[in-house]
């Protein structure tokens, strides 16, 4: 937690409401900080997780320092502010995620401590929005139901190693990581493509902040890919997740990932934004 006095300090469950609404000035770019502020934001695990530069009234941005780092809407004199404070402590997150801007400027005051353990760089990562166009598309798409994470979650493992480039069964033998599976089904939002028992689609609502639903986790199954089957999917998955979730679908993707790219526009989404990821 950053310490009160100065002008970053702990947002306290009483601050929760003019954080949420900060950060709800841009709710596409801030989703996933968003919805980890929305969900802690009643309880003392809001402290140790996020912090604000300047008024607690009138903030000039918000910090998640959690499992992530992520800015959200923060001037370039709190960005430089809250990557100072964090070059005084010991790293726990295990990625920089947020704006590509947010994240170069934080990026200047953490390079120094934090590069030696970078993973890799994903600078560029495409911000996408679907489309209001209605699009008329023939798939096997569902919402997974629970009983079904037998089947899912060695798709969801697939993913995650394919994705992140780390094997999430380890460390605790997966069991925190199948229980954000079971998570997800169990709140209708993980949604596949099966046949014969085989996981052939998968994608999720990975974050709902506001007006917006955030995908992530979006899997083809190796032998099926270049069949269309993912981009008929999407365009059905948007439908879903609107009629089910929030009006608003997003997600990112990264810049060389070209297949998905030509996937994601096809089924209707368009650029309204660049993210950055640094991955430990």
């Amino acid at each position: 937690m950053f310490r009160r006095g100065g002008r970053v300090r702990a947002i306290r469950p009483s601050g929760l409401d003019v954080a949420l609404a900060h950060a709800l000035t841009d709710p596409v770019t801030n989703a996933l900080a968003g919805a980890r502020l929305q969900e802690v934001g009643r309880s003392a695990a809001v402290s140790q997780e996020f912090s604000l530069a300047g008024d607690e009234q009138r903030p000039e941005g918000l910090l998640w320092h959690g499992v992530n780092v992520s800015p959200l809407s923060a001037t370039g004199l709190a960005l430089g502010e809250f990557g100072r404070h964090l070059a005084a402590r010991n790293r726990r997150s295990s990625s920089v995620v947020g704006a590509r801007a947010a994240v170069e400027k934080l990026w200047e005051s953490l390079s120094a401590d934090w590069a030696r353990d970078v993973r890799e760089y994903r600078w560029s990562q495409p911000l996408l929005m679907a489309d209001e166009t209605a699009h008329l598309v023939t798939s096997e798409l569902r919402a997974a139901v629970p009983g079904e994470e037998s089947m899912v979650f060695p798709a969801a493992v697939a993913m995650f190693r394919e994705e992140v480039g780390v094997d999430p069964m380890l460390g605790d033998g997966g069991r925190s990581y199948r229980a954000r599976v079971e998570g997800l089904i169990h709140h209708g939002r993980t949604y596949v493509v099966i046949e014969d028992g085989v996981v052939l689609f998968k994608a999720d609502v990975g974050a709902l902040f506001g007006p917006v639903a955030q995908i992530h986790g979006v899997w083809v199954r190796p032998d099926h890919r270049g069949r269309g089957i993912g981009r008929t999917a999407m365009a059905e998955l948007v439908r879903q997740v609107r009629r089910d979730h929030a009006p608003q679908v997003s997600l990112y993707v990264n810049d060389f990932n070209e297949a998905a790219r030509r996937a994601y526009a096809a089924a209707g989404f368009r650029q309204v934004g660049e993210l950055s990821t640094i991955l430990f």
